[in-house]
């Protein structure tokens, strides 16, 4: 196994391990992030994200670009917390389609770490078991599905499934002709506007689910909603469709399921901290 991997799955490993996650859990990036002792601001600013190094680390601070979309910002800001856990200097940082594209050997690396990170191998594998789900004959929604469990892109989720081996070259590229847009369509029926949405059924229903103002969320048909923060959209077979209506927090249960959802603005400028706080 490729040395660097192995630097990045071990210290995935102990960053988890401080933040009291096993290897199965999703993890939120933002969260876990001030937890460890950085600052995550969201900027107006047309760039992926910055590392900016404290002489003292424990006030090291990650700005991430609040024009990107939001699972593209979970991704950055993994990325950026492997700078500062691998005890490198300040970083801007590009980002491409489908990851890092520095040949820069700490670039490599705290790519690694992010999707190591974000998405354990051996977490995917068990989300797709426990659906009973054969990864190499399952379509976009059941991917979508799983992405929308880890908090990342779509496309990522494919990227880093074909390089971990858990689905073929050919499989990859058969499922990234199909974008979340044209998805959001098939699912919907109807033509959509250009939004960030997630899907999750009656497996698993993370405990926090976070998302911005307009972008949508299909829900087990049980899940109660508690709150005005999210309104009704519309049913469809695989669930009922919420759209996030302004900034806050909404509580779903049902008698197996408690989550919380926390909706900020859209472009969202500020601490990561209070991104959630009603208008």
């Amino acid at each position: 196994m490729d040395f660097l991997y192995m630097q990045a799955m071990r210290k995935a490993g102990e960053v988890r391990k401080i933040l009291n996650l096993n290897m199965h859990e999703p993890i939120n990036i933002f969260d876990s992030c001030s937890k460890l002792g950085l600052d995550v601001r969201f900027v107006d600013v047309n760039m992926e994200g910055m590392y900016v190094k404290q002489d003292d680390s424990s006030y090291s601070t990650i700005l991430l670009s609040s024009l990107r979309p939001l699972p593209r910002r979970v991704y950055t800001c993994a990325h950026e917390l492997g700078h500062h856990v691998f005890g490198h200097g300040t970083k801007v940082d590009e980002v491409n389609s489908d990851g890092y594209s520095s040949d820069n050997e700490e670039e490599k690396l705290v790519d690694m770490f992010a999707g190591t990170i974000l998405m354990p191998v051996v977490a995917i594998k068990a989300e797709f078991i426990k659906r009973n789900w054969n990864p190499e004959e399952v379509g976009p929604i059941e991917f979508f599905t799983i992405s929308s469990f880890f908090g990342t892109g779509y496309r990522t989720m494919i990227v880093h499934s074909r390089a971990n081996k858990i689905i073929s070259r050919t499989k990859a590229e058969q499922l990234l002709k199909i974008t979340p847009q044209k998805l959001l369509k098939n699912i919907m029926g109807e033509e959509m506007e250009t939004s960030h949405f997630k899907i999750f059924d009656k497996k698993y229903v993370p405990k926090i689910i976070d998302l911005e103002v307009n972008n949508y969320i299909v829900l087990p048909n049980t899940l109660n909603i508690e709150s005005n923060h999210l309104e009704e959209f519309k049913d469809i077979p695989m669930g009922k469709v919420f759209r996030a209506k302004n900034a806050g927090i909404s509580r779903g249960q049902d008698d197996d399921i408690s989550c919380f959802i926390r909706i900020q603005n859209e472009r969202y400028v500020g601490l990561a901290e209070y991104r959630h706080l009603e208008n």
